[in-house]
C-alpha cells in the first residue's frame, strides 16, 4: 500500500511539473484579454478561435 501511495504521489508531481505560467509583459496586458473576450463571442465559442494577439484575433475556418 505504501508503494502505491509513493508511486501515485510521484506521478502527480510529474504531471504538475509540466504546468507553465505565461504572463503578458506588454505595456497594455488588458488588450489581449479584451481581444480574447471579443474573439470568443464573434467566433462562436473558444473552440473556434484560432489566434489572439494584441492587434486582434483570427477565427478558425471550417
Amino acid at each position: 500500500m505504501k508503494t502505491i501511495l509513493i508511486a501515485a504521489s510521484a506521478a502527480l508531481t510529474l504531471s504538475l511539473a509540466g504546468c507553465i505560467s505565461v504572463s503578458d509583459s506588454s505595456t497594455n496586458p488588458t488588450r489581449v484579454q479584451e481581444n480574447t473576450d471579443i474573439a470568443v463571442r464573434v467566433c462562436g465559442g473558444e473552440t473556434n478561435v484560432a489566434e489572439v494577439t494584441r492587434e486582434g484575433y483570427r477565427c478558425k475556418v471550417n
